[in-house]
C-alpha cells in the first residue's frame, strides 16, 4: 500500500504483482502528486491494480460504448465506467472514488507512455466528482503576477512558448495540462504536470536544461522531457487564478497577432480541449459552470503565433499590454 497527496486530496494505492508500482509511481509524481507516509485523513480516492493472467472479464451486457480513441475504449453502465485496452480493463466507481485495474500480461509489453495514459485517464476521471476538471493548456504567471492559460491542441506551440516565457522570468504551473476547480471566489488552475515536453525535432536551443527521455506523441512525432523545475525551481507555483485566456495556433506569418475572441468561440475551444471522452452526465453540468465562470473572469484572445514569437517570446508580453490598453 502507498499513499499520495495532491492539495487536499489523499490517494491510496494497492497493487498486486511486480512492475505495476514503478509505472504508476512515476505517473503520479509527473502529475504533481507527492508520496506521503503518515496521515490520519481517510483517503478520498482508492485505486487497486492486479495482474490478471486470463485477461479481461466479460463486460456487463448493459454496458454502452461511449468512445474509442488511441486504442482505448470506454463503456458506461449506470454510474460506473470501464476503460479497456486490449485484454486489460479499468473499472471506475467515480462517485465512490474507487478504481480497480486488471492488467493482462500484454499490458506490460506496451510503452511506458501508453501505460501512463491508461492510468492517468482513470485517475482524472475519478477527480471529476471532486470538482476538478482537466484542460489541455499551459498555465503561467506574468512577471506582475497575472494568471494566464495558453490553450491549444498538440502542435500549437504551447510548450515552446511556455519554456521561452519561463526563461524571461514568468512563473509557471504546468506545461500542457491543468486542473480547474471552483475556489471561494474564482476559478483556480492547478498544476497537473511537473515537467515540460517539447517537440524533439524543433530547432530550439534548450541548453541549460536537463533533458530526459523521448516519447512518441499523438501526431506520429516525438516529444522530449525538459526538467524545467530543476533549472527554475523558484518560479514554480501550485495554483493561480487565470485572468487571461490565450488560444494559440501557429500561422505561416512573420509577425504574430493577438485578436479578441468572443466567449461563445472560446467556450467551443475549451470544450474541445477538455478531453470530451472524459465527460459524463453526472458532472457535465458542474464542468460547464466552471468553464463559464472561467470565461466571465478572464479576457480571451486568439494568438496567431508567427515566426517572430518563436524567436522572441517576450513579444507576447507586448501584445497583451497593447490589447489591454485597447480594451
Amino acid at each position: 500500500m502507498a499513499r499520495y497527496a495532491f492539495h487536499h486530496i489523499l490517494l491510496e494505492v494497492l497493487s498486486e504483482g511486480k512492475g505495476i508500482e514503478d509505472s504508476f509511481d512515476q505517473l503520479l509524481q509527473d502529475m504533481s502528486w507527492a508520496p506521503t507516509r503518515f496521515s490520519t485523513q481517510e483517503p478520498l480516492l482508492t485505486l487497486s491494480f492486479r495482474r490478471n493472467g486470463q485477461g479481461v472479464g466479460v463486460l456487463p451486457p448493459q454496458a454502452r460504448q461511449v468512445f474509442e480513441v488511441e486504442g482505448f475504449e470506454g463503456y458506461e453502465t449506470g454510474r460506473n465506467f470501464y476503460l479497456t485496452h486490449g485484454a486489460s480493463f479499468f473499472y471506475l466507481q467515480s462517485l465512490e472514488g474507487k478504481g480497480e485495474a486488471h492488467l493482462a500480461p500484454s499490458f506490460f509489453d506496451q510503452s511506458p507512455l501508453l501505460q501512463q495514459k491508461f492510468f492517468g485517464f482513470g485517475l482524472i476521471r475519478l477527480l471529476r466528482p471532486l470538482g476538478l476538471f482537466s484542460l489541455h493548456a499551459a498555465s503561467l504567471l506574468t512577471p506582475n503576477g497575472m494568471g494566464v492559460l495558453i490553450v491549444g491542441s498538440s502542435g500549437s506551440g504551447k510548450s515552446t512558448l511556455t519554456i521561452g516565457l519561463i526563461r524571461e522570468g514568468w512563473g509557471y504551473l504546468s506545461d500542457d495540462a491543468v486542473l480547474l476547480r471552483k475556489g471561494s471566489d474564482a476559478i483556480e488552475a492547478m498544476a497537473l504536470r511537473r515537467h515540460c515536453f517539447i517537440d524533439a525535432q524543433t530547432p530550439v536551443d534548450y541548453s541549460g536544461f536537463r533533458l530526459g527521455e523521448r516519447v512518441p506523441d499523438a501526431v506520429s512525432g516525438q516529444r522530449q522531457r525538459v526538467y524545467v523545475d530543476e533549472t527554475y525551481p523558484g518560479q514554480a507555483v501550485p495554483t493561480c487564478v487565470p485572468k487571461i485566456l490565450v488560444f494559440s495556433r501557429i500561422v505561416p506569418e512573420p509577425k504574430s497577432t493577438l485578436l479578441p475572441l468572443t466567449r461563445v468561440e472560446a467556450l467551443k475551444i475549451l470544450l474541445t480541449e477538455s478531453g470530451p471522452q472524459l465527460f459524463d452526465p453526472y458532472t457535465m453540468a458542474q464542468q460547464m459552470e466552471v468553464l463559464k465562470t472561467l470565461l466571465s473572469q478572464t479576457k480571451t484572445y486568439e494568438l496567431r503565433a508567427g515566426a517572430d514569437l518563436h524567436r522572441d517570446p517576450r513579444i507576447l508580453e507586448h501584445l497583451l499590454a497593447t490589447a489591454g490598453k485597447g480594451s
